[in-house]
């Protein structure tokens, strides 16, 4: 191990010595790799802050489960404590009849007191409602509650709310299959790249295995190359991330339409993207460097 760290300056300089001999197809490959980072950073960006609109949506949404009227209070206990035990199920908050009578004078634009004579006729049932960990559950949680005694409905308006979660996660899904090509695409480029390299150093090998250097003595130096091309592609995409989401984020003063969904403030959001475009550029670069020397290489003394 100690050997390998002494030679990484001889490594280092092989892979900027091999990258200045082949300047175009070096560029060509960390342009390809920008573009692909690029396309990771705004698929990252609207993918992470989708679910944290989606969460926040989802949080929002409750099932709401009425009780039969005139239920003793004992049972209505025994029913929270059923509910609470239901899977998925976050908390249940009681509201009593006129608990929920007092919502429908909130909601009312003109302040509801003309409905105030009707208190004492207790026109609403009680009810509980059920904050569900996942929005996915919340037809699952209904199911459940409504075959409980003594309840009388349970529901829910989620119906149109997860079917926007599942488009959204619909596009999330073919997002992240066009970034994977996108990826495969720039591999490709970079083993391309390091084909071109070996093939111009193929002197430099022959003596190299004659003196008797291991294989992965040979290998790293390719390796590395293929790094800093995706850390050369990377600069670019990095300083657009940044940039463009604080430029965005001002102008839509951290939300899109409605307070509903709010923006994940800039930092550390954005730099936590930063740093995974660049790790993400290296990976890439290695890689396709992995792959070139494999294929290209032929370990015959």
């Amino acid at each position: 191990m100690s050997k390998f760290f002494r030679s990484i300056p001889f490594f280092l300089k092989s892979a900027f010595n091999s990258l200045r001999r082949n300047i175009p197809s070096t560029i060509s490959s960390a342009l390809a790799v920008t573009v692909t980072l690029i396309l990771i950073s705004i698929f990252l960006c609207s993918a992470l802050n989708l679910d944290h609109f989606i969460s926040q949506v989802e949080g929002a949404v409750q099932v709401q489960v009425r009780v039969e009227r005139d239920t003793p209070k004992a049972r209505e206990d025994e029913i929270k404590a059923e509910l609470e035990r239901i899977p998925n199920v976050k908390s249940v908050t009681y509201s009593s009849s006129d608990q929920e009578f007092d919502k429908l004078i909130e909601n009312t634009e003109q302040g509801g007191e003309q409905y105030e004579s009707l208190r004492e006729d207790k026109p609403f049932l009680p009810a509980f409602y059920l904050d569900v960990k996942e929005g996915e559950a919340l037809a699952t949680v209904r199911d459940v509650a409504v075959k409980i005694e003594n309840v009388y409905d349970a529901n829910y308006g989620g119906e149109s709310t997860l079917g926007m979660v599942n488009v959204f996660n619909q596009v999330r899904l073919g997002g992240a299959i066009f970034v994977g090509v996108l990826c495969v695409l720039a591999i490709f480029l970079i083993s391309n790249t390091i084909k071109v390299a070996i093939q111009n150093r193929r002197n430099e090998i022959a003596i190299m295995r004659n003196v008797g250097a291991s294989h992965w003595f040979i290998k790293i130096p390719f390796i590395f190359e293929g790094m800093m091309i995706g850390a050369i592609g990377s600069i670019i995409p990095i300083i657009v991330s940044m940039v463009g989401y604080h430029v965005l984020y001002d102008y839509f003063n951290g939300r899109i339409l409605t307070d509903v969904f709010r923006l994940y403030k800039p930092m550390p959001f954005i730099g936590n993207i930063a740093l995974i475009l660049l790790l993400a550029g290296i990976v890439v670069g290695a890689i396709g460097s992995l792959l070139s020397v494999n294929k290209h290489l032929k370990w015959k003394r």
